[in-house]
């Protein structure tokens, strides 16, 4: 690769790591992309997937003082778990098109429900039993096809949290997932090689880790919302460009 290549890349990493850092979400969804013009999407997933672990830890650490505004995570996190097992387990019994499509449509009845009713909210008495069956969605949904961050995101932007407690929230389950993600990466080979350039990256992430807090309380909470809601919005874009390009190929 060329030094505008290599500059390109960085830039996108840069960004997406801002981004996450305020918002909890946004770097795969910024820095693949753009990795992916440059290397295969296997190879970009592969670099990306111990930064996204290190930024995670460092995100929550840094928000550990919204550990008690969540709710529902604890129960949330073990759901997923299991969720994970059962997507994991309908890999090939299922095609991944389908898998998509489902998750495609769930995040697209949630951004209807959500722009026809912005204050939309989980009703309190609804979040005990609703949280774990929105755990066993979004590990379902990682397990058969690798990608959960939409309803993750727009299940705890349901619940209204406060910003603090949200980045925390969102960045404790995709820390989680991540170390699932990067153990079976690891245990089919896909990170050999590749290691110092992930290591790299994670020094970029880290570094962006502590500018998250002072960013986030410049934003109003309408608009972390809506920057949390244009996030949701692209994800479900890039799926629906993956669904397409997977049913051309």
């Amino acid at each position: 690769m060329s030094s505008i290549d290599l500059l390109v890349i960085g830039v996108a990493v840069v960004a997406g790591a801002l981004v996450k850092s305020v918002t909890g979400m946004g770097l795969p969804l910024i820095a693949l992309p753009i990795i992916s013009l440059f290397v295969t999407p296997e190879t970009g997933i592969a670099v990306l997937a111990i930064p996204a672990i290190v930024q995670n830890v460092g995100i929550v650490s840094t928000n550990w003082h919204a550990r008690h505004d969540t709710r529902g995570l604890t129960s949330f996190c073990l759901a997923g778990g299991v969720g994970v097992i059962i997507g994991t387990l309908s890999l090939g019994a299922v095609p991944e098109q389908v898998t998509l499509i489902a998750l495609n449509a769930t995040v697209i009845a949630w951004l209807y429900q959500r722009l026809r009713n912005p204050d939309h909210r989980v009703p309190e008495r609804n979040e005990r039993t609703m949280s774990p069956v929105a755990g066993i969605v979004a590990g379902v949904f990682q397990g058969g096809s690798g990608v959960s961050g939409p309803v993750v995101a727009a299940w705890h932007q349901a619940l209204r949290l406060p910003r603090d407690a949200f980045v925390f929230s969102i960045a404790t389950a995709f820390g989680l997932i991540g170390v699932v993600q990067t153990a079976t990466l690891a245990a089919k080979g896909h990170l050999e090689g590749r290691l110092l350039v992930s290591l790299l990256i994670s020094a970029v992430v880290l570094a962006s880790v502590p500018l998250g807090p002072p960013l986030r309380r410049r934003l109003s909470g309408a608009a972390f919302d809506q920057a949390v809601l244009t996030l949701v919005i692209a994800s479900c874009i890039s799926l629906s460009i993956d669904i397409i390009v997977s049913f051309v190929r």
